[in-house]
């Protein structure tokens, strides 16, 4: 029931976004939920490597709202996840971004107040089944008490993009601040977006990353150049002859090879339960069907090329009288080469 229902919310999601399930977030919100890619771009961020005792559990990130009217409507994150350390413990959300979005920072703190607003509700209820005590410093009316606390909130957005994201990078890019006066602008909170340019990590750092991203932005940093990305894909043959269908789609709709993607054929690998493609197969048959296209032009091209020298050969002898030659230049190659030198017909 949790799995159906779990399928529902991402339907939903998707259809309230007005998309379908071949659309750049959609794809790139199935590939980011596997707990080694959220551990790369962690890292990279901090700048370090993350103690394997670190634990990523499922956060539910599907938030219900009602309006003024009672109306109910929903709000998503593309990932989330509560995240165990060796001492403490703090949700991550990520978000995915292959657009610049003006209103992001907005639309975070929205999330943000929303994840927090849901402990919140969770602390009171749990406070409320266990018949908890309050004392003089609690919140009686609120069912809340001084010692609790709720888990921090953290965020990454992940920027797929190639267009450069310059703002707004903060809540108060958004906002008119320079009318007012200096005291007062400590009284605003701002909301900052922690954004990763995926397509510029450098290779360095990506050759380092234990998960497959090193191979999925290696592609996308190499799309300018149909001789590179597929000299990429040869050298790291390992990987791309069991590629995932998770990686192959944000390829396909992150990049232009559509090519090689729209070739492919996958085969369920019982291990990960993920389809898997051969992408150096698709890209090796896709070579020897355009060398067979080639040599076809290429006959064809010759016996065009070859009918129109014959043809310019039997004209001058026809023209001549020479009846007797015309049909030794039909029948006999031989003879044919001598009456092309004779009559100056060159090879073109």
């Amino acid at each position: 029931m949790k799995g159906g229902l779990y399928c529902l919310r991402r339907m939903f999601h998707v259809l309230r976004k007005g998309g379908t399930m071949g659309e750049p977030n959609n794809a790139l919100n199935v590939y980011m939920r596997k707990t080694d890619r959220i551990r790369s771009v962690l890292e990279y961020f901090l700048g370090e490597k993350l103690p394997e005792s670190w634990a990523f559990e499922s956060g539910d990130g599907f938030y219900t709202i009602r309006n003024s009217k009672g109306k109910l409507s929903f709000r998503q994150r593309d990932c989330m996840r509560r995240v165990r350390t060796c001492k403490s413990s703090f949700y991550l959300g990520l978000e995915n971004q292959e657009t610049v979005n003006l209103t992001f920072p907005w639309r975070l703190m929205e999330l943000d107040s929303l994840a927090y607003g849901t402990q919140i509700e969770e602390i009171q209820e749990k406070n409320q089944e266990m018949g908890a005590k309050y004392g003089a410093e609690d919140d009686f009316k609120y069912t809340y008490r001084k010692e609790d606390r709720v888990l921090p909130v953290l965020n990454l957005t992940l920027y797929w993009g190639r267009k450069r994201w310059e703002r707004p990078l903060s809540l108060g890019d958004m906002a008119e601040l320079d009318s007012l006066p200096v005291k007062l602008r400590d009284l605003f909170e701002d909301h900052r977006v922690h954004l990763i340019y995926m397509r510029r990590i450098p290779e360095e750092v990506l050759e380092k990353m234990d998960s497959d991203l090193k191979y999925v932005l290696g592609i996308m940093k190499r799309t300018g150049s149909r001789k590179k990305y597929e000299k990429f894909i040869l050298e790291n043959r390992e990987y791309f002859s069991r590629m995932p269908k998770s990686a192959v789609d944000v390829i396909d709709v992150c990049t232009g090879i559509k090519d090689i993607t729209d070739c492919l054929e996958y085969t369920l690998n019982q291990e990960t339960g993920e389809e898997e493609a051969d992408v150096c197969k698709a890209l090796n048959d896709i070579k020897k069907d355009a060398e067979k296209k080639g040599m076809k032009q290429g006959v064809k091209q010759g016996v065009k090329q070859g009918e129109t020298r014959l043809g310019a050969l039997m004209q001058k002898l026809l023209a001549d009288g020479r009846m007797e030659d015309a049909r030794l230049a039909a029948e006999d190659e031989r003879e044919r080469s001598r009456l092309y030198r004779e009559c100056g017909i060159a090879v073109k």
